[in-house]
């Protein structure tokens, strides 16, 4: 995993951090829409509403490399990294893709799943992991 996140671009990899770096709480901060009744008995489920900023590092992880096809659902189990990521900075950077992809891929089926990430630290885990692999553990290409 970590031969295919060195293959993607630099630039890229800068282009994430630098959003990362331009995070501010309001970034973070996540509305409710839907739960109101659409017509008699038809009630519209809510949903989270990501901000720009978030919404772009969620495309940025995936344009990377770092949402990844596995079993997410069983890793989560029992794993230690999930929820909040504590323990992701002494983990394997492959660590910090499957826990990217569990975060946005739970999403998909749990409404709110990337707001608890943010809330908890998982998100800034991953970034900071990811940037710790890119600054001091990527192989070198060309």
């Amino acid at each position: 995993m970590a031969a295919r996140l060195a293959a993607q671009p630099e630039e890229r990899w800068r282009a994430l951090f630098a959003c990362a770096d331009a995070l501010t709480p309001a970034d973070l901060e996540v509305s409710w829409r839907g739960g109101q009744e659409l017509e008699p008995g038809v009630i519209q489920m809510p949903y989270p509403v990501y901000g720009e900023a978030v919404q772009r590092i969620l495309g940025l992880l995936g344009e990377l490399g770092a949402v990844v096809v596995f079993g997410w659902p069983d890793w989560v189990r029992g794993n230690p990294l999930w929820p909040d990521g504590r323990g992701l900075d002494d983990a394997p950077v492959a660590d910090a893709a499957r826990l990217a992809t569990a975060i946005i891929r739970g999403e998909r089926f749990s409404d709110g799943t990337i707001e608890q990430a943010l809330d908890r630290g998982a998100f800034r885990a991953v970034l900071r992991r990811l940037r710790r692999w890119f600054d001091e553990e990527r192989p070198a290409t060309g």
